[in-house]
């Protein structure tokens, strides 16, 4: 779409990513077509303002913007050059037109032969312009290193849970279906994603294949790496963690499957608390929900390493409880992951970030968990699926000093009917918050009633903060 980033999926043998070299191409179209295609920009141009200020009927809206993003089995056979580089930034000029991007494979002097690829479909018009363009203001610019990283957490909206008959129908009516479609919502969240500028993306609801064949490619172009961890059983979504490879350097991970791990040593009095209700236990063992661990070590200071864990509670209003114990099975996992990394003969403490959708506002027993360090047996979260679900003496403890680095918004996730925090970044002693970037305003959230929809991806909002190294001389030994 005009206005959003296009990057090429590469892969390479015996070449380097950084040494080769990308052109970008724009078809040159007939008379004839040049003018069928003003046409067709100006209709789509007055669509995309449409789009963008009009919260009205936009089932008209879609056919228009959809009009010449279709398949085409045409090749044209002029070109012209637009531009080099990773990253094609298509602009009104370009809708209607084809485009091509050419690659050199090189590795340092040595170089293969040139290989091309043409899109499928035109470039349509966009939506104009989306308010987190208006968060980039704060992010065009990377944290120094010297200083600090900045980290983004973001619950972007699982394809499998956006395209239902539920979600069109109940979920998010307020949406036009198009926009509520992967091959438009993944144009959105690249463009959201690369202008963070971030150090770190934590992120959930991550599709397995959106991550393969989208994120993964633009952002190693962007000089990112990434990990994924996908949830068990048939659930097509995980987590994914990506990190500058200039900034960190990835030692270790230590995923874990949250429901499975209850059963592990470590949680052997927990297990043995929860095991008394067997309704609870059931509930807990089939909920899937998943951690992921990263131990990253600074590339200008080896010996500085930070852990960095991201996770997706169970959703359900009526599952506090269930969230308490996914909870206490992540401190006690991060307990371990702790003590793989410092030792008496090392004393320092690890640094550590645990960012993710825990779906449980400030009010709710896991914010205080987490920054409180315990929920007695007697607190009103362990009710909140009534006596069938309520497992005595339940007290829980750690020992971690977190706090939430972006504070408590008053919302990260924006739907009708409902709106609160439920999404956390978590520092603890040994890293500081020397910016947490402005959330969208009120207006801009509802200019659409609720999210998703066409200018704002998912149904939540990404957390953006710029995070320091409190105490600069922390070394830990591996």
């Amino acid at each position: 779409m005009s206005g959003f980033p296009v990057y090429p999926r590469v892969g390479l043998e015996f070449g380097q990513l950084d040494d080769s070299e990308f052109t970008w191409y724009k078809e040159v179209k007939s008379d004839e077509d040049s003018k069928k295609m003003e046409t067709d920009v100006c209709d789509d141009d007055a669509v995309a303002m449409e789009t963008a200020s009009n919260k009205s009927d936009t089932s008209s809206v879609s056919r228009k913007i959809l009009k010449i993003d279709l398949t085409s089995t045409r090749i044209p056979e002029d070109w012209v050059e637009v531009t080099k580089g990773k990253m094609f930034l298509p602009s009104n000029v370009d809708i209607g037109h084809k485009i091509k991007v050419m690659c050199v494979p090189k590795d340092g002097q040595r170089q293969g032969t040139p290989k091309d690829v043409i899109s499928e479909c035109e470039i349509s018009a966009g939506p104009g312009v989306c308010p987190f363009e208006n968060r980039h203001l704060y992010t065009q610019k990377r944290v120094d290193g010297n200083d600090g990283f900045r980290v983004v957490s973001y619950n972007i909206l699982a394809d499998t849970y956006a395209t239902t008959e539920a979600a069109q129908n109940i979920l998010y009516p307020y949406c036009a279906p198009y926009a509520l479609s992967i091959d438009y919502r993944q144009q959105l969240i690249l463009k959201e994603l690369t202008g963070y500028n971030a150090d770190i993306l934590c992120l959930q609801e991550m599709g397995k294949t959106l991550y393969n064949t989208v994120l993964y490619p633009a952002l190693q172009l962007e000089g990112m790496e990434g990990v994924y961890t996908g949830k068990v059983g048939s659930i097509r979504e995980g987590e994914a963690l990506f990190y500058r490879k200039d900034r960190f350097k990835l030692i270790a991970t230590h995923d874990i499957e949250i429901n499975a791990a209850i059963k592990g040593s470590m949680n052997a009095d927990l297990f043995e608390k929860v095991s008394q209700n067997k309704v609870l236990l059931d509930k807990v063992l089939t909920r899937s929900a998943i951690l992921q661990v990263a131990i990253l070590e600074t590339v200008s200071e080896p010996k500085k390493k930070l852990c960095v864990a991201n996770t997706h509670l169970y959703f359900h209003p009526r599952a506090a409880n269930i969230r308490l114990i996914q909870t206490a099975v992540i401190m006690k996992h991060l307990q371990y992951v702790r003590s793989l990394y410092v030792s008496q003969e090392s004393p320092d403490d690890l640094a550590i970030a645990l960012c993710g959708d825990f779906n449980s506002d400030p009010k709710y027993g896991v914010y205080r968990y987490i920054t409180k360090k315990s929920i007695p047996a007697n607190y009103a979260d362990w009710h909140s699926a009534g006596k069938d679900e309520h497992a005595e003496g339940l007290a829980l403890e750690h020992d971690f000093k977190l706090t939430s680095a972006c504070g408590t918004p008053d919302y990260t996730n924006f739907v009708a009917g409902f709106q609160a925090a439920i999404d956390y970044i978590f520092i603890n002693e040994h890293l500081d918050t020397m910016q947490a970037i402005p959330m969208p305003t009120y207006e801009e959230l509802s200019l659409h009633t609720a999210l998703p929809s066409v200018v704002f991806p998912s149904d939540h909002i990404a957390l953006i903060c710029d995070i320091g190294w409190k105490d600069r001389d922390m070394a830990v030994q591996s």
